[in-house]
């Protein structure tokens, strides 16, 4: 049996004919059968989400096989079993330094030629030393061994940067602030894009958020020097069970 994902039930596929408001799959396309990158040029878009049309939905993070770097965040959800094996170099051959099981989710800083090289807060839990490198590659069809880790898109974050973060009117950090968050909320989102999150429509309605206008976050600053702002979290109410898929909400 595989193992399931202990964020499956908050969590979604990297999909950009999802509307994450609905939930609804729309018919696929070429960019849902293969992940791609626009080309140089070429503007980085999804659909519109129909509740805001500034929205743009699951813009696809990489192109598979291309050189080119694609910074994050990104997660990814591990797909192999029984697990996957971190390298020191994004190199077939390089030495493992841990594993990753199926099921786990984990977040990346970057991927490159088709490695993804975890994040900072990743290689932490693992005890990965500063001085090694972290990366997992993505796509095992070329060795035989099918996808290793598949683009996930959380729906939902937690602001923990202190005292709180604010809400732009467009995904750009000269964007003028509409309103802030505090430390500790918890909020949902409609899309994640380029290191930015949309408000769902039902967290724009709560802050009276007009539909015309952006509510886009930040997720991580450590280049200004102030680290995390959001991390990935459970919706309000989600309980962690003792086995990971088992997780039930408060009020079941």
């Amino acid at each position: 049996m595989p193992r399931s994902s202990r964020f499956g039930q908050w969590a979604t596929t990297c999909n950009p004919d999802v509307n994450l408001e609905a939930g609804a799959p729309q018919a696929p396309s070429a960019a849902s059968q293969h992940l791609s990158r626009p080309s140089p040029g070429a503007p980085e878009e999804g659909p519109a989400c129909p509740d805001d049309p500034s929205v743009l939905l699951g813009a696809p993070p990489h192109r598979d096989g291309s050189a080119e770097v694609v910074a994050g965040p990104l997660w990814f959800r591990v797909m192999f079993a029984p697990n996957v094996r971190v390298r020191r170099e994004p190199e077939a051959n390089a030495s493992p330094v841990t594993f990753l099981e199926r099921g786990e989710i984990v977040e990346a800083s970057e991927v490159r030629s088709g490695w993804a090289n975890l994040a900072h807060m990743e290689r932490e839990s693992r005890d990965i030393s500063k001085d090694c490198g972290a990366w997992v590659l993505i796509d095992g069809r070329p060795l035989n061994l099918g996808i290793l880790l598949e683009p996930y898109v959380p729906r939902w974050f937690k602001v923990v940067f202190e005292p709180r973060v604010a809400v732009r009117k467009a995904a750009r950090s000269d964007a003028p602030a509409i309103c802030w968050l505090d430390a500790g909320e918890v909020v949902e989102v409609a899309a994640v894009r380029s290191g930015w999150v949309a408000l769902s429509a039902s967290e724009r309605r709560a802050r009276d958020i007009s539909r015309d206008c952006g509510s886009w976050l930040l997720i991580d600053a450590s280049d200004r020097g102030l680290g995390k702002l959001l991390q990935i979290c459970p919706p309000p109410g989600w309980v962690a069970a003792t086995k990971p898929g088992d997780e039930v909400p408060l009020d079941s």
